[in-house]
C-alpha cells in the first residue's frame, strides 16, 4: 500500500488529527509494514483535495490550531479497493539472521551478544503487543477483531522465535570460535578452489 492508502486505513477506525495518525503509523503500523512518515501532511492535503478525507479545524488556546481528519465514503471505497488488490506478501528480512548466518566466522562473544539482544527484543515486542491489546488504539481506545487477530499472530511469531533461539543457541555458540583467529576460520570450496 502507498502512503495515502495507509493514511486512509488509519482513518477507517475513526477521525484523527495528523499528530494522532503519525503516532499510530510510528507506534503500530510501522511494526507491520514499511511506512514513510515524512510526507504525512502533504498526503493528507492531497486526500482532502481528492475528496477522500474531510477535515475540521479546531482552535486551541495557547496552542496551534489543529485539523481533525475523517474518511469520506469515497475514501473508504479507495481504501477497501487497495486492501482487495494489494499483494499480501509476508517477507522475512532480518539483519539479525543475516549476521547469524556468519556465526562460524564471528567470535562466540559476538554471537552470544546477538542472541541475547534478540531475546531481549522478543520480550519487549511481546510486552508492547500486550500493552496494545490492553490499552487499545490511541485514537479509539479499542481493538477491532482483525487487529486482535494480528496481535495474537504477532505474539505467536515472537514466542516461536524466542523458543527456537533458546532451544538452538548452544549448538550455534559451539560452532563459533572463541576469538577471531583467521587461521581457524572455516574454508569454503568455490569453483574448485578453497577460499
Amino acid at each position: 500500500m502507498n502512503t495515502k492508502e495507509l493514511l486512509l486505513s488509519v482513518l477507517m477506525t475513526g477521525p484523527a488529527t495528523g499528530y494522532d495518525i503519525k503516532k499510530i503509523l510510528e507506534q503500530e503500523v510501522s511494526k507491520i509494514v514499511d511506512v514513510t512518515i515524512s510526507n504525512i501532511y502533504p498526503a493528507l492535503n492531497e486526500l482532502a483535495e481528492e475528496g477522500l478525507v474531510t477535515f475540521e479545524r479546531v482552535e486551541q488556546e495557547n496552542r496551534p490550531n489543529k485539523k481533525i481528519y475523517a474518511i469520506t465514503d469515497a475514501g473508504r471505497a479507495v481504501c477497501i479497493e487497495a486492501l482487495m488488490t494489494c499483494d499480501a506478501r509476508q517477507r522475512l528480512r532480518s539483519e539479525f539472521m543475516f549476521m547469524l548466518s556468519f556465526a562460524p566466522y564471528l567470535p562466540r562473544s559476538r554471537v552470544k551478544e546477538l542472541l541475547d539482544q534478540r531475546l531481549a527484543d522478543t520480550v519487549a515486542t511481546h510486552a508492547s503487543l500486550d500493552a496494545l491489546e490492553k490499552e487499545g488504539s490511541p485514537i479509539t481506545g479499542t481493538i477491532l477483531p482483525g487487529q486482535h487477530f494480528c496481535i495474537g499472530l504477532g505474539r505467536a511469531l515472537v514466542e516461536a522465535e524466542r523458543d527456537y533461539i533458546l532451544q538452538n543457541r548452544e549448538e550455534l555458540l559451539q560452532q563459533a570460535p572463541d576469538d577471531l583467529d583467521f587461521a581457524r576460520l572455516p574454508k569454503v570450496e568455490r569453483l574448485g578452489k578453497v577460499v
